[in-house]
């Protein structure tokens, strides 16, 4: 999974602000336009990722994973030859059908939540750097490939890579869970039935808890959840896009933003080491919230950015969050809710946050085509996560009376 969460950052994630000024001027797309090719992938992800869910559930990601890299790498092939904005869009929503190349994707980051449980934290952690890593490489690495070949050729060269590291890995190696090969979660013996609470985190000796998704949408739990991830990732959607474009009309060279953006992945593959290091000792919420304040402190440094120190300080800042906020998603459902039906309850929450993810992007390009600079984008960015931050501070485990649930079974 470290291997495909890497080359998922070739399929236009980090690096995408690098093509608004290349495409734009070849294309005629506006801000808003390229907006909306972010918001129609992860529209796209977000309408199939329930059944992604079950079907990962109940099947794991082996054979999933291989389809979906085949259909991504085609897409990616087919932008290259784009000729308009609305076929940029089109291919962008393909891009995103799978949910494979998505932000917060489950894809990746469900199989490995089911394999562990007292390790999870560290094994999620491991797996996501793999995306932190990929923008290190990829980020620098495409501005270079723009800068030599263009942007067509760009995109031809990505979506090999992508292709080429990712489907084997997929074929080899991915099954959906240790109990299809006599195996047991962490690899250890069977916890007793019952025994004290535990002092990692949030989690106990006892044998972990299997919500159904009818009995995880009865929790409030759930639904502050779902409105946390979805004022931040109205603010994440609004960034993701707007951030390369705004510093390079700050007066910022491409090749120092790209630098810049590679130390906003570095930043996130780093605190994602930590972030699942400590959540098997702390709450998730308490990362979370931290998360969140760390995003705030980093539109604030865009805001006042005169200099390298403000690009630098708020590109890490930023990438520091990211890489805490990936584990944050990848963990905490299955903390709260147990992992036998993690895929469906995940599948069925996602779209709620790439819909609200994806509004923010063409967002900020309405308000900064109107009115010529990003400052009232910023500042809504800001509040949304000093929001999200103290929403999050009181959302603790739902209690669940029942016992643990058998997992669906596979066909």
């Amino acid at each position: 999974m470290w291997v495909v969460n890497f080359s998922t950052m070739a399929t236009g994630n980090l690096n995408f602000g690098l093509f608004v000024l290349p495409m734009g001027g070849a294309l005629g797309m506006s801000r808003s336009q390229f907006g909306w090719a972010v918001t129609t992938r992860r529209l796209s992800a977000g309408l199939s990722s329930y059944v992604i869910g079950r079907l990962l559930d109940r099947y794991g990601p082996r054979v999933f994973t291989v389809i979906s890299a085949v259909v991504i790498g085609v897409a990616l092939l087919a932008v290259s030859r784009a000729t308009a904005p609305w076929q940029v869009i089109l291919l962008f929503g393909i891009v995103g059908v799978s949910g494979l190349a998505t932000p917060q994707g489950i894809v990746t980051s469900v199989p490995v939540a089911k394999w562990f449980r007292r390790k999870r934290g560290r094994a999620l952690a491991l797996s996501t750097t793999g995306l932190g890593i990929g923008g290190v490489v990829i980020v620098p690495v495409t501005q270079m490939l723009l800068d030599h070949l263009g942007w067509r050729a760009t995109w031809t060269v990505l979506a090999i890579i992508f292709m080429v590291l990712s489907i084997p890995v997929a074929a080899l190696f991915l099954r959906r869970q240790p109990e299809d090969l006599g195996l047991t979660v962490d690899g250890e013996p069977e916890a007793p039935a019952s025994g004290p609470p535990s002092s990692q985190g949030e989690l106990s000796d006892a044998p972990e808890a299997a919500w159904t998704v009818r009995e995880a949408l009865r929790t409030s739990t759930l639904w502050k959840l779902i409105l946390v991830f979805g004022l931040a990732g109205v603010a994440q959607g609004g960034a993701s896009v707007h951030r390369i474009p705004y510093w390079v009309e700050q007066g910022f060279g491409p090749q120092v933003v790209s630098f810049s953006f590679s130390a906003d992945a570095a930043g996130a593959a780093t605190m994602a080491l930590i972030a699942g290091w400590m959540a098997d000792r702390l709450p998730i919420r308490s990362i979370a919230m931290v998360s969140y304040l760390g995003f705030a402190a980093a539109i604030w440094l865009m805001i006042d950015g005169r200099n390298e120190f403000f690009l630098f300080g708020s590109t890490i800042t930023f990438g520091l969050s990211v890489g805490a906020g990936m584990i944050v998603h990848s963990y905490i459902f299955a903390a709260y809710f147990g992992r036998a039906f993690l895929g469906s309850i995940r599948g069925l929450v996602l779209p709620i946050i790439l819909v609200s993810n994806g509004i923010g992007a063409p967002l900020v390009g309405y308000l900064r085509d109107s009115t010529g600079t990003y400052m009232s984008s910023w500042w809504l960015m800001l509040s949304l996560y000093l929001l999200a931050a103290v929403i999050i501070a009181t959302v603790t485990p739902p209690s669940h009376s029942g016992g643990p649930v058998q997992a669906p079974a596979r066909v």
